[in-house]
């Protein structure tokens, strides 16, 4: 691909830079010598991508860092671009429209436990009041029928750093695939 840049000479994109402006591709962000150029709609995109094939098969592994977004992205997303909150809202109402498009509303309202720990059940590397956080958002947002503004959600974010506003994400994700675990198993969907 090429393109004119300032009116000067013509530059040649690589590889990278135009899977970046490819807008049906999942490339979300770019190194360009020393910056960093990250696409937060893309970065949106891919998580909902990743939510809806974890649905569809939930023995496949998923890693965040690999699979959804890099750690560089979600601080990105966070920090320099303070969509934190936004991030959150988007993971907790795509889970919503994953499992209420499949399974019984009353199984998908239904909240997950104060024990549902997942320090514990996945050894996730997340601080207790991150997780708690993040295990209330996803319990009142399940027990709604429409989608939560990142308005709503900045108030219960206020407080958090910016590492633990992206372990809220990681873990609203982690706990999304516990949820659609036991709903597979309590219907008997594969």
């Amino acid at each position: 691909m090429r393109v004119t840049i300032d009116h000067g000479e013509p530059q040649y994109l690589d590889r990278e830079a135009q899977e970046l402006l490819d807008p049906h591709h999942h490339r979300a962000s770019l190194h360009v010598g020393d910056q960093f150029v990250v696409d937060p709609g893309q970065v949106l995109e891919n998580i909902a991508m990743a939510m809806e094939r974890l649905d569809l098969d939930t023995s496949t592994p998923v890693s965040i860092e690999e699979d959804v977004a890099t750690l560089e992205e979600l601080v990105a997303v966070v920090d320099h671009f303070d969509r934190g909150a936004e991030l959150v809202a988007h993971t907790l109402n795509t889970a919503a429209r994953v499992m209420n498009a499949r399974y019984p509303a009353e199984l998908v309202r239904h909240p997950l436990p104060p024990d549902c720990d997942l320090r514990r059940l996945f050894h996730a590397d997340v601080d207790e009041r991150s997780q708690d956080t993040a295990r209330a958002l996803f319990n009142q947002r399940l027990a709604r029928l429409s989608d939560v503004r990142d308005t709503e959600i900045a108030v219960d974010l206020d407080e958090l750093t910016s590492q633990q506003r992206i372990e809220v994400f990681m873990a609203i994700f982690f706990l999304y695939g516990t949820k659609v675990g036991a709903l597979q198993n309590r219907t008997g969907i594969r």
